[in-house]
């Protein structure tokens, strides 16, 4: 994606409101916060901004020291590249493309893909992922999340490969090496996520050290939703200091379960009681996704290709990334409501 005046001029804005923050967090977070509302054109900055405006009013709020904190320990151009490319490249411009493309051809377009990466797919077939972000970026997808079991190195290049996209890497605590920051170091386009466990303080301290943008995450069961909601899941990962936490539903989780730990979830946000910003992956993905383009699309592929959407697995070969292109994909399994009925008329009619 080439540069344009509005991402210069944003750069600017963060890089210098950046250094100021650190002498004074509250009015610099609401200035920068107010200079955003001037550059927001799209539907979700709108939304996002004037929720932040409102959020900031409150003068005891948690995430003033959140933002000390991060201005304080973690690289200037790590923040500003990852935040300009989740912001302007996916949520603006990446935005209106996928809105173009939704109207042109008929079918939903995630605003971010999931991808629980294949380590044996990066060794022996190289030209794979390179290629389903070239096709997601052709659509307007600049966010991924990666899932990543293994050798975390070996993602790197394709994390290097695409520096106008944003990605945020879900690790085990001893993935995080010596050898995997040194080689992270100079990509500024990603955020590290680490599993709640055994490691994640040592993990997240090393990444702190290095001034990395750092997240927590878990997953809950049916039987665990109680204790999430209890307040002691996120209880036992402040001490790890993260900028945000990610929580995540198994497969044994009913519909219900899920609502309710996502009303406590939004709870703890507009509460402000803690320094991080927690989140439901599907469930804030999908309400992003709404906002951007009027329609609800989750879209992820699992280690064997298989499609993944926010009603459940789909293990058809016609799904599976592998063997077919992301276009192709979204047009079978994410049509718009009128190529549904479009798709059943013509079925009728060659009857």
């Amino acid at each position: 994606m080439k540069s344009d005046m509005t991402r210069v001029l944003v750069e600017s804005t963060i890089r210098r409101t950046l250094k100021a923050m650190r002498e004074s967090p509250e009015r610099e977070a609401r200035n920068l916060v107010d200079a955003g509302a001037q550059f927001s054109t799209g539907r979700f900055q709108t939304r996002l901004i004037s929720h932040a405006q409102r959020m900031l009013q409150n003068s005891k709020s948690a995430y003033y020291a959140l933002v000390k904190d991060v201005v304080t320990y973690a690289d200037h151009d790590n923040i500003t590249t990852f935040g300009v490319n989740l912001g302007y490249n996916s949520c603006t411009k990446g935005a209106r493309l996928i809105r173009e493309t939704e109207r042109e051809k008929g079918f939903n377009i995630p605003w971010a893909l999931h991808l629980r990466v294949s380590q044996e797919k990066l060794a022996g077939d190289p030209g794979l992922y390179p290629s389903i972000l070239r096709e997601g970026t052709s659509l307007g997808i600049y966010t991924y999340l990666l899932f990543v079991p293994g050798d975390a190195q070996a993602v790197l290049p394709l994390v290097m490969e695409y520096p106008d996209c944003a990605f945020l890497l879900f690790l085990e605590g001893g993935q995080i090496t010596p050898a995997f920051l040194e080689e992270l170091a100079p990509l500024k386009n990603v955020m590290v996520s680490v599993r709640r466990g055994e490691a994640m303080e040592q993990a997240c301290r090393a990444l702190r050290a290095a001034g990395r943008l750092y997240a927590v995450h878990g997953s809950y069961s049916e039987e665990e939703a109680g204790y999430v909601r209890s307040g002691k899941w996120l209880e036992s990962v402040l001490p790890a200091r993260p900028v945000f936490a990610f929580l995540r539903a198994d497969l044994s989780c009913t519909d219900r379960t899920q609502a309710e730990v996502y009303q406590y979830v939004t709870a703890v946000r507009d509460g402000q009681h803690y320094p991080l910003i927690l989140m439901d992956v599907a469930r804030d993905s999908l309400l992003i996704d709404q906002v951007i383009s009027e329609g609800e699309c989750l879209v992820g592929f699992d280690q064997d290709g298989s499609l993944r959407t926010h009603q459940g697995f789909r293990r058809e070969e016609q799904g599976n990334i592998f063997h077919h292109p992301l276009e192709e994909i979204l047009r079978l399994y994410t049509p718009k409501p009128a190529a549904k009925k479009e798709a059943v008329t013509q079925s009728v009619t060659a009857l």
